[in-house]
């Protein structure tokens, strides 16, 4: 049994908010340490392309180590970190409607559930060295698993930029909410879309059948990239989209094309064993060090695509 402890309420469903043309609602989860920070300075700079409705969240994990002899300490730092991000957004986002609240609990379930009234949800990731997907499951990982909404991990180091939003695309009709967010992010930004597709070949096949492999299905998925850039290009006229296929491992490939992005988008392939607590691998790969702000989405449920 857990207690939840709030200074103010989450903020309405989205589709009241469709309905209402509400601003778009993010829910900033912070766990108080320095890796927010690129967070909340992009935060603060969609403030400026959008109007926007915060609720900024943490979490007090509840387990043996928080007896109640600690219980008010926790409480005053979680205070602490939610009175500090209050204040930076109340500097750099005046514009936004800002809410804070406090949760004791498992925080993977406390972030499903607010999340699921969110439009984005936010987290900082201080974990870009090569070394750090050698490392445990992070706040920023953990996060993206609970997330029922796009989730995007912003570095700690992340400032703005000029470049391109970059998706990835499996070509499979799993890849279209996170194609949509791709247009809207780069037609906000007013950026070029580079949509790409890798080909990935186990590293067990022989070179000889790579290779005949590759000649065999080269075509085949140049046609499947062309076929989602034309699609793209016809709705979306005043948008710059442009088409690359590389080979590689997937994860290794799109990180390499978004060196200098200014956001990278891939979807959360893998999600339906045990949806809520697990993330495909390409996904943990890239978040376990993102070169920019990283969207995770949700793939549309089979049933309900067109």
């Amino acid at each position: 049994m857990h207690t939840t402890e709030t200074r103010a309420k989450v903020g309405p469903a989205r589709a009241e908010r469709a309905a209402s043309a509400d601003p778009e609602h993010v829910l900033f989860a912070t766990d108080g340490g320095d890796a927010g920070t690129g967070a909340l300075e992009w935060l603060a700079r969609r403030a400026e392309q959008r109007r926007l409705d915060i609720d900024v969240l943490t979490v007090v994990e509840r387990d043996w180590t928080t007896i109640q002899l600690l219980e008010d300490v926790f409480r005053d730092a979680a205070e602490e970190v939610l009175d500090a991000a209050e204040a930076y957004l109340a500097r750099t986002a005046p514009s936004a409607e800002v809410r804070t609240a406090m949760f004791f609990g498992d925080a993977r379930a406390e972030f499903a559930n607010a999340s699921a009234n969110a439009d984005l949800l936010l987290v900082g990731s201080n974990r870009t060295g090569a070394l750090s997907g050698m490392l445990g499951a992070s706040f920023s990982t953990r996060l993206v698993e609970a997330g029922q909404c796009p989730v995007v991990v912003v570095p700690k180091t992340w400032r703005p930029g000029t470049g391109a939003v970059v998706v990835g695309v499996l070509g499979d009709g799993s890849d279209e909410a996170a194609l949509r967010l791709a247009v809207d992010e780069a037609t906000l930004l007013h950026r070029e879309l580079r949509v790409i597709h890798v080909r990935d070949f186990p590293a067990m096949v022989p070179d000889a059948l790579v290779e005949g492999a590759a000649t065999a299905g080269l075509d085949a998925q140049g046609s499947l990239l062309s076929e989602v850039v034309d699609r793209i290009r016809t709705a979306n006229p005043e948008l710059l989209v442009r088409g690359i296929l590389v080979e590689g491992h997937p994860a290794g490939a799109l990180l390499r094309e978004a060196e200098g992005a200014e956001l990278l988008v891939v979807g959360r392939h893998g999600w339906r064993v045990m949806e809520r607590f697990f993330i495909g691998s390409i996904s943990r790969d890239i978040i376990a060090r993102p070169p920019c702000p990283v969207a995770v989405v949700r793939p549309v449920p089979e049933d309900a695509r067109q």
